[in-house]
């Protein structure tokens, strides 16, 4: 092999290896702006459902507490609790003893305590924590509910404000279904919805159009760099 084929060569493989650079480069940027567009799932098992249900209004104490969360749950133990109390006042109180806390056997996403006393009339809240098995994020809330109790006005803002940490509407305050199936149904709902929201919300899919859009800018950053760099080295 010449000289002249030598340096050839040697210099082919010198832009070959610049290019892939470039283009590895971009390709790791896009994939990273994927990853910071792209919503990810929320992480947790937050509480989904109750019995007693959330600010529930019983007319007899209960046997056992269960609660329901998006997750399954992971068995190590201290880590899925429930702690009961009375709640006397707005920062007040009064513990009881349950059962130890039971992790389903049939749907991991459950887990529920007995209650061994009974409980007089009142306001009652159960702390809890669990360990998510499929994320390992820890989580913790509030659920409470009455007894032969009607709760005071301190005692529905605190429930509301639970709720809203929860994520979950406060009794009473969604849209009455009877009422909403015998509302006339407008022409064209969908269109007047999103006409009419001053802030919808992404979906999935325009944000999935996103971030391809970013990975394609980039790509294409990264080609025009390169060519400018060699017709840098060319000139």
């Amino acid at each position: 092999m010449t000289r002249v084929t030598t340096a050839m060569v040697k210099t082919l493989q010198k832009t070959v290896t610049a290019s892939n650079r470039r283009l590895l480069l971009a390709i790791a940027i896009g994939m990273i702006a994927c990853w910071l567009v792209i919503p990810r799932a929320d992480g947790h098992a937050a509480y989904e459902s109750s019995t007693p249900a959330f600010a529930e209004q019983l007319s007899q104490s209960p046997d056992r507490i269960t609660i329901r969360f998006t997750q399954e749950l992971f068995r190590r133990e201290g880590a899925n609790t429930m702690k009961l109390a009375r709640i006397t006042s707005s920062d007040l109180l009064d513990e009881y003893a349950i059962g130890e806390v039971e992790i389903s056997n049939d749907d991991r996403r459950v887990m529920s305590a007995s209650v061994p006393v009974e409980l007089p009339p009142g306001g009652y809240g159960v702390l809890w924590t669990n360990l998510s098995a499929e994320d390992g994020d820890e989580d913790s809330g509030w659920l409470t509910f009455y007894v032969q109790w009607e709760p005071r006005p301190w005692q529905i803002e605190q429930d509301r404000h639970i709720a809203q940490e929860l994520l979950i509407p406060y009794p009473g305050d969604e849209p009455d279904q009877q009422e909403t199936a015998d509302a006339p149904t407008p022409a064209t709902p969908a269109v007047a919805r999103v006409a009419d929201d001053p802030t919808p919300a992404l979906g999935v899919g325009p944000l999935i159009w996103l971030a391809l859009g970013v990975v394609a800018s980039l790509t294409v950053v990264g080609a025009v760099g390169y060519h400018l760099g060699r017709r840098g080295r060319d000139a």
